[in-house]
């Protein structure tokens, strides 16, 4: 699990050292002490944020296992995610931020490490250099292209290969600072105090650097539920954390010694006659990288819809024994296009790289505010125990948060742009669905009016088992109602299907039976945001049995009027229904028969 988890977790932050040290030299190493300044602050910020923040503290938030920035909203009270008042909503809205700017990150991540990666092929040859965005979009491609077919194959060389790159990058590290081993001196803390104090506000500029060095801990909290929390620690503790200081070091050595090598010292590093064999090594664990990031990005779209943040797109399971790995076609396609056209767009590492760190810093600085509400609301930890740790880490986020302001208008815009696409779909859905509920539960009819009228005999009841999917609000399904008013008939034996998402990554609850009236009944059935939902595969295994295959599905097919009528403005509600008549129908969503499926139109405004 170790070892699987130094291929997958760190992916990201292990390939960090291609770029992020370039960086953060590339405008402050006019004196030896601004190099040992750099690489202590590369130092402490892996300690504080990966070491401390993230490993000590943020992972004991996992909810059931599950980790990312959702799974901490999903701790949070019931009232925060349906129906948020007053502060709250200030905290909803936040954390739907952080889950926008994650997905900016998914985009982003591949094209800069893939990039940085290929960039070395110049540190070969030169010519070579000019192949370098090329290759990476063809690399890239070829990497979106494959993912139908599942992770669980490349999966099996994650753990080697990334064992093999920290072997290797930590090895060139310690052999370099080896050389000149006064500059392990550069991790005592003086040193990038004084570099704060001698810069004052321009070390702010720096922060826009040396927080590429922390790259990952966001996913890496993400990617908790794979492999577990001691894993994941132990892998930091005895290889990555170790591998990545002594590969900082050995490039601060190598710049003091030879300046001419801050064009690229991570290629640098390695002797004549191995810079092709890096080169080749570092675009695998690059792709590896990227792979982890895509997959997380799966993940996370499908925690959204299940949470009601996004609409139902088509969640394809590629591995039968794990249920982890999915590939979810529209998230794929979009994120890939977005990819290749940063790289195109950008054409260097460096382009990119002011892109890249304000949806980091973003996303970190909401990840310890999103944590303080846990603490106080969830574990009622003391005030004395929470705020320490609270204001330790805001002032950290805060020094990274605002030093890549700066890059807004050199890229940083970029995943401003992605992230508010993101938060306006998911704000329209949420706020749409909510407003769709309330109509129906004001439109609806009532159970006591059918059951009269079916004594009256106005209502007849045809053989058959009718099985009618409706929203947890709907007492009477909107199909069931439309064809009682308009029929004036009804099945004669009535199963109203229900699901219901729960708090947890994986529901343990059995689906629940009521009886509504006579052979009426109502399931319940759970489902956790990590799961998908077979609704006749469940039927049969508990309820119905081999009944199940005479069984007639009943849906509501919405047609949005959007006028100003309603409670939402016209262009919410022309975007819902967009989303709406786009997203993916509960006959494939809910893996439902499709010859034995009839859907009944209703009229909404909304």
């Amino acid at each position: 699990m170790t070892v699987g988890a130094s291929g997958v977790v760190f992916g990201d932050i292990g390939t960090s050292p291609l770029y992020a040290y370039k960086e953060s030299i590339a405008h402050n190493m006019a004196s030896e002490a601004e190099l040992f300044g750099i690489v202590s602050l590369i130092f402490w910020a892996l300690m504080v944020v990966v070491s401390v923040k993230y490993l000590m503290v943020i992972m004991r938030a996992d909810n059931h296992g599950e980790g990312g920035i959702l799974s901490l909203l999903a701790l949070l009270p019931k009232q925060i995610r349906q129906a948020p008042q007053g502060g709250q909503r200030w905290l909803f809205a936040l954390i739907l931020i952080g889950t926008a700017l994650l997905f900016g990150d998914g985009v982003l991540t591949p094209a800069i490490s893939v990039l940085s990666a290929t960039e070395g092929l110049s540190q070969v040859n030169a010519g070579l250099g000019t192949y370098a965005v090329p290759l990476a979009v063809v690399i890239l491609m070829a990497l979106f292209a494959v993912q139908y077919r599942g992770t669980h194959a490349i999966g099996l060389v994650f753990g080697p290969v990334m064992l093999l790159w920290f072997v290797v990058i930590g090895g060139l590290g310690l052999w370099q600072a080896l050389q000149d081993p006064g500059v392990f001196v550069a991790l005592l803390p003086q040193y990038a105090i004084r570099f704060i104090v001698e810069h004052g506000f321009g070390s702010l500029a720096l922060a826009g650097s040396v927080i590429l060095a922390v790259t990952g801990a966001e996913a890496l909290y993400a990617d908790m539920g794979h492999f577990g929390a001691r894993p994941i620690r132990l892998a930091w503790t005895v290889l990555v954390g170790p591998a990545l200081v002594l590969c900082y070091l050995g490039q601060a050595s190598l710049v003091r010694a030879n300046p001419e090598a801050a064009v690229n010292p991570f290629f640098a590093l390695a002797p004549k006659g191995w810079v092709l064999p890096l080169v080749l090594l570092a675009i695998l664990a690059t792709i590896i990288a990227s792979q982890a990031l895509i997959t997380g990005v799966f993940s996370l779209a499908r925690q959204g819809i299940q949470l009601g943040l996004l609409p139902r797109m088509s969640v394809q399971h590629t591995h039968a024994e794990h249920e982890g790995q999915i590939y979810v076609p529209t998230v794929n396609l979009i994120v890939g296009v977005l990819c290749v056209v940063c790289v195109l767009a950008f054409r260097t590492s460096s382009g990119l790289a002011h892109a890249y760190v304000l949806a980091i810093a973003g996303t970190m600085f909401i990840t310890t505010i999103a944590f303080h509400a846990v603490a106080t609301m969830v574990w009622h930890w003391p005030a004395y125990r929470r705020w320490p740790l609270t204001v330790t880490f805001l002032a950290v986020d805060l020094f990274f948060l605002i030093g890549t302001l700066g890059n807004l208008l050199r890229g940083g815009w970029v995943p401003v742009v992605f992230g508010a696409g993101v938060l306006t779909i998911m704000l329209v859905w949420w706020g749409g669905y909510r407003a769709l509920n309330g109509y129906m539960a004001s439109h609806e009819g009532r159970w006591s009016v059918i059951a009269e009228e079916i004594r009256r005999r106005r209502i007849s009841r045809t053989p058959g088992l009718g099985v009618y999917l409706a929203a947890p609000v709907e007492d009477v399904p909107a199909a069931l109602s439309t064809q009682a008013r308009l029929l004036r008939s009804i099945p004669a034996e009535i199963l109203i299907v229900s699901v219901v998402t729960d708090s947890t990554p994986f529901a343990s609850k059995a689906p629940e039976i009521a009886k509504v009236i006579n052979r009426v009944r109502r399931i319940t059935i759970h489902a956790g945001y990590m799961e998908s939902v077979d609704v006749p595969a469940t039927l049969r295994a508990g309820i119905l049995g081999a009944k199940e295959a005479e069984a007639t599905y009943y849906v509501s097919e919405r047609r949005f009027v959007a006028t100003n009528a309603g409670e939402l403005p016209a262009w919410r509600e022309r975007l819902f229904a967009y989303l709406h008549r786009n997203s993916q129908a509960p006959i494939s969503y809910f893996d439902l028969p499709p010859d034995r499926v009839i859907a009944i139109g209703t009229r909404v405004d909304l």
